[in-house]
């Protein structure tokens, strides 16, 4: 694992944290997300999400105190110890119409991404802390505000090895997203 501290700007037992675990693309594949994501036929106001943000989140959760940070980094470390790296089909491109969130998913989720979530709620749960326990419907966001804009008519499906997952700060009112774990997953 590694890890990098919190920007916090305030003490650490007064801040509630907007965190999430996910699964961050290496370069080579947010390139392949990125050239996707230019195919798209954007149309006002969509914001497609910059590419540095392209990412795919497993669990979501909102105030978390941010003394509790160490804990959320302990559990994704109990959890990676125990996972493999899988592949990810992202075959699926569309638009939410409620939101109108531009998307690029798996028709079929992976056993390894279920469980993966499934693990990482569990941890989070017998740790007391909030969660968006929802129905898990796995997907990169392309963009924001898309309704009116289109996906290609037809695309290769990008194939991904995840190998890692992290565990990201975003940082209310800046859009900026602080990676502040990191774990691998093993080939076994």
């Amino acid at each position: 694992m590694s890890a990098s501290p919190l920007p916090l700007s305030q003490p650490h037992d007064t801040l509630a944290l907007r965190l999430f675990f996910a699964l961050w693309p290496d370069r080579a594949q947010r390139q392949h997300i990125a050239a996707h994501q230019a195919q798209w036929q954007w149309a006002p106001p969509a914001q497609p999400t910059p590419a540095a943000k392209l990412h795919l989140t497993v669990l979501f959760m909102e105030g978390v105190p941010a003394d509790r940070v160490t804990t959320l980094l302990e559990a994704g470390e109990r959890v990676a110890r125990h996972g493999t790296d899988f592949a990810l089909t992202l075959d699926r491109a569309a638009i939410w119409r409620h939101g109108g969130i531009a998307h690029l998913a798996p028709s079929q989720p992976p056993a390894a991404l279920l469980s993966l979530r499934a693990v990482l709620a569990q941890q989070v749960g017998q740790l007391g802390l909030p969660f968006d326990a929802r129905a898990f419907a796995p997907h990169v966001t392309l963009a924001r505000r898309a309704q009116n804009s289109q996906p290609p008519n037809t695309f290769a499906p990008l194939r991904w090895t995840v190998r890692g997952f992290s565990l990201v700060h975003s940082v209310l009112g800046t859009g900026r997203y602080d990676v502040i774990g990191r774990w691998p997953l093993l080939d076994q």
